[in-house]
């Protein structure tokens, strides 16, 4: 198991006990296992993309991401709905509804650019959360990682102005 921990524990946060911190892991594996954008990686790729990130708690209701501001992390959801929107002349247009497994946060990690969506946790959320800086270094290490990455932010792109087209 991975013996780390978060250099701060956020406002209303907590230590993890042993058996909890056990648990996570082996989730947090599991979503990194069968993640379309991580599945390239090899065995160390994947001990240092774990290595590299933390978990964090959202409550229903909770803004995760918010449109416009710096994008220094991305998240992959280990537990809940989120629900991502983003802002149209004539109001907000939702874009989608992800769960387990879906990837959040990466256009602005990929790009350097702003946040184009807001995420908004449904139900109470966990997500593994990774800072940009760790995300470089990991796809300049494994291009078919930042090839995937890269494909996704195009069809999340294509798919978002589908639907202001079509709004």
């Amino acid at each position: 198991m991975l013996d780390r921990r978060p250099s701060s524990i956020p406002s209303g946060g907590r230590l993890l006990d042993r058996a909890e911190q056990d648990a996570l892991e082996r989730d947090m594996e599991a979503i990194v296992l069968r993640s379309h954008l991580f599945k390239s990686l090899d065995d160390a790729g994947r001990q240092h993309l774990l290595a590299s990130g933390f978990v964090m708690r959202f409550d229903d209701g909770d803004v995760i991401l918010r449109e416009g501001d710096p994008g220094d992390t991305m998240y992959v959801v280990m537990e809940g709905t989120v629900r991502v929107e983003t802002r149209t002349p004539t109001g907000t247009l939702q874009l989608a509804e992800l769960g387990r497994g879906a990837c959040v946060g990466e256009v602005s990690v990929l790009s350097g650019g702003p946040r184009t969506a807001t995420v908004t946790a449904i139900t109470p959320v966990t997500a593994v959360t990774f800072a940009r800086h760790r995300i470089e270094r990991l796809l300049a290490e494994h291009p078919k990682v930042r090839a995937l990455l890269a494909t996704l932010v195009e069809a999340r792109a294509r798919d978002t102005i589908e639907k202001i087209l079509g709004s």
